[in-house]
């Protein structure tokens, strides 16, 4: 018997560290996939020889190993921030051979549609459009814009003028319109979505991707007046070296040491980050630290493989690989790094 109490709680443990890893700044693709496939596993002996009320089962297992997760209704209420129901969702479509298209059939109320974007693929987004459209436009106008459906375009327009959608709507428009190839001022839509506060920090790597080395300062300069955490990640994101020795002096901070470590770790990757982190030695701006560059995981952007960057890159980095290939060719899915097994790289 306490072999197979073991067995749920080595399963927690490992559910835990998932819940974490995705977002650590250490692990690459390979990393994110041993460890979901050893969570699969787990999951897998405990559905063969524990019960979904045995004493103690945590509430994401129990809901697995009772089949409530089939619904979608029952995932969205279990006590869990939505990345973990996520993840509930998605290990029992993976333990059941299933695709989110089960989930699909179940999509009837509003509430469903954050969660079912995040399941969602670029074939099965093409057909939920339409249905989520009537539902939740807002979240259609969301999906649109993330899996490439540039045949919606004449849409989103449509509605561009409406009086009926708030200011956070109208930027998230605006957003997606352009993933879809829209052209717009990089730096009017950061303010507009910082405005209406909901500016997420993947629409701010995004949109630093494709700005000017001075639209990348003037977006810096916006966000150190309002939020200077978002600020530093956004150094980060820019990839512009010139603020290696800034970030380097705050990250002499407690209170910011984390997050300026992070931003160095984007910018120049785990290994050199970490060096450049543990040296006292002055930063060298002749070289490997040239001023003028652009870098991402310690890659020039003009000559990025960005491929190879989201094989080996952090969750930041496979971000920017994917979304600079999406803004080279609208039309595709922007990958999420976060999703099971590291997401999948955007193809047509």
């Amino acid at each position: 018997m306490q072999t197979f109490t073991n067995l749920a709680q080595r399963s927690d443990e490992l559910w835990q560290q998932r819940l974490a890893l995705c977002t650590s700044d250490y692990i690459t693709l390979a990393q994110l996939q041993r460890h979901d496939r050893q969570l699969l596993q787990s999951v897998r002996l405990c559905q063969r020889y524990l019960s979904a009320d045995d004493a103690g089962m945590p509430a994401w297992l129990s809901a697995i190993l009772n089949d409530s997760a089939a619904e979608l209704n029952m995932v969205l209420t279990l006590p869990l921030a939505l990345p973990a129901q996520r993840l509930v969702a998605e290990i029992w479509l993976a333990l059941r051979a299933k695709t989110a298209e089960h989930y699909r059939q179940q999509f009837n109320r509003p509430e469903q549609s954050q969660l079912l974007c995040l399941l969602c693929n670029k074939a099965l987004a093409t057909g939920l459009f339409q249905q989520m459209w009537h539902l939740d436009q807002r979240s259609a106008v969301q999906l649109a814009g993330q899996f490439g459906l540039v045949e919606q375009v004449s849409v989103l327009q449509s509605i561009a003028g409406s009086r009926s959608l708030n200011a956070a709507s109208l930027a998230e428009l605006r957003f997606s319109l352009y993933l879809l190839g829209q052209q717009t001022d990089v730096v009017g839509l950061t303010e507009q979505l910082l405005s209406a506060q909901c500016l997420q920090p993947r629409q701010l790597q995004l949109l630093l991707l494709a700005a000017t080395r001075d639209q990348k300062i003037r977006i810096i300069n916006l966000l150190c007046l309002v939020d200077y955490t978002l600020a530093l990640n956004a150094m980060g994101f820019s990839g512009l070296t010139k603020f290696c020795p800034l970030l380097l002096d705050i990250a002499r901070q407690p209170e910011l040491k984390a997050t300026a470590q992070s931003a160095l770790i984007t910018m120049y990757g785990p290994l050199t980050a970490d060096n450049l982190l543990n040296t006292d030695q002055p930063v060298d701006q002749s070289a490997a630290y040239c001023i003028n560059a652009v870098l991402v995981g310690g890659q020039a952007v003009e000559t990025l493989n960005t491929a190879l960057l989201w094989a080996t890159g952090n969750h930041y980095h496979r971000f920017a690989a994917a979304a600079l290939h999406v803004l080279q060719q609208p039309g595709l899915a922007l990958a999420e790094p976060h999703n099971w097994r590291g997401g999948e790289w955007p193809v047509a």
